[in-house]
């Protein structure tokens, strides 16, 4: 990499590393910041601090701008403004298919772009209306969570219980941009989920297309899987998937899962004395 026209050796980096520089950069993208620039913003905030280049922060903050493309850049004194001098084209990147989750790939920091940038950048459909699948902190989570495990029906399936506390906040009339439809909204992207359908009146529930593999795996990077928790959650998406292949759904209703019986109805949260 070549920064403000020095060139910086890279070297391999722990996941601990990664994982400490996501707990600052979650937040910039939470307040809808763009992921190069807020790597920019903590590189320029570490050379002000200053802390060398060939330390692990700085190392980890290097690598997820060089998995991005970026060759070469310069940062201002003040940590805002800079430029990226030179960048790999799409077309270039493209010709990398390796697997961005695979132990090397974790090492250089491609995973943690990846996965960045997946939960940056997600939608999801809500009764057919595009809406963004925000970031949120755990104390605005916590609650939809907990909701989630309160009316969780005994072996049932974790994206049907997410759906059903869903369809209950729909069906009770709480507007669209409640936080607690925001909560469970994201915590159904977490595992795959692209979309729903309510429909109060017939009391039955539709999946918008098949479930999502880089949203789930991202989510699981994220939340410290690892590579064999990344494996796991693949493997379940692959068979959501074909679950709803096989039963011959169309794409746009995946609800004939072998759960989509009990995913049907629309219940109303249990009270907790």
């Amino acid at each position: 990499m070549i920064l403000n026209g020095e060139r910086i050796e890279l070297t391999l980096q722990k996941q601990e590393t990664f994982g400490a520089l996501a707990q600052t950069i979650v937040p910039m993208l939470a307040a809808k910041e763009q992921l190069l620039s807020a790597l920019g913003a903590v590189l320029s905030h570490g050379l002000a601090t200053p802390i060398a280049t060939s330390e692990p922060p700085m190392q980890a903050c290097l690598w997820l701008l060089h998995e991005m493309g970026v060759r070469a850049m310069t940062t201002s004194a003040s940590g805002k403004g800079g430029s990226i001098d030179k960048v790999t084209t799409e077309a270039e990147r493209a010709c990398d298919t390796s697997d961005p989750y695979s132990a090397g790939n974790m090492a250089t920091g491609r995973a943690m772009a990846v996965a960045l940038s997946n939960v940056s950048l997600r939608t999801f459909l809500l009764n057919d209306m595009r809406r963004d699948v925000k970031i949120l902190p755990r104390d605005k989570m916590a609650p939809a969570m907990q909701a989630v495990v309160d009316m969780r029906r005994l072996n049932e399936p974790i994206h049907i219980a997410c759906t059903r506390a869903l369809a209950s906040l729909v069906a009770s009339g709480v507007p669209n941009d409640d936080e607690r439809v925001d909560a469970i909204v994201t915590l159904l992207s977490d595992l795959g989920v692209v979309g729903v359908s309510v429909d109060t009146a017939t009391s039955t529930i539709t999946f918008a297309g098949l479930f999502s593999e880089a949203n789930a795996a991202a989510s699981a990077y994220l939340q410290g899987a690892g590579g064999d928790g990344v494996q796991r959650m693949r493997a379940r998406i692959g068979q959501l998937n074909s679950q709803a292949q096989n039963a011959r759904a169309p794409a746009s209703s995946v609800a004939s899962s072998p759960a989509s019986s009990r995913a049907a109805t629309v219940v109303k949260p249990r009270r907790r004395r």
